[in-house]
């Protein structure tokens, strides 16, 4: 199983640096890490436009709702490469919901 966040542009990778931190961003980390512990066959990945612009390139529906809607719409969660959510990112308890729903359970 494979989620990937597909990030707006940031200072760095996690979007954790600098003097005050966003939150979304610390609980974000904190969901993955979460997930990666609970879900012993998970792959999470985060890509940033501006660091790996190819990354969206091959994922057609993110390709398509950037293209139609703008860097806007970004950030962009899938899972398994389904888009599970466009604009903000899921809660722990909307991707583990996915997440189970993908397991048959």
């Amino acid at each position: 199983m494979k989620i990937e966040f597909f990030d707006p542009p940031m200072c760095c990778s996690t979007g954790l640096c600098g003097p005050a931190p966003d939150e979304t961003q610390i609980r974000l980390n904190e969901n993955i890490k979460y997930l990666k512990k609970k879900y012993q066959d998970i792959e999470i990945y985060r890509y940033m436009i501006t660091q790996q612009p190819l990354k969206f390139r091959e994922n057609q529906g993110v390709y398509n709702l950037i293209r139609d809607n703008g860097k806007q719409v970004l950030p962009i969660t899938t899972l398994n490469g389904e888009v599970i959510k466009i604009y903000q990112y899921p809660t722990l308890e909307e991707l583990e919901k996915k997440i189970e729903e993908k397991n048959g359970r």
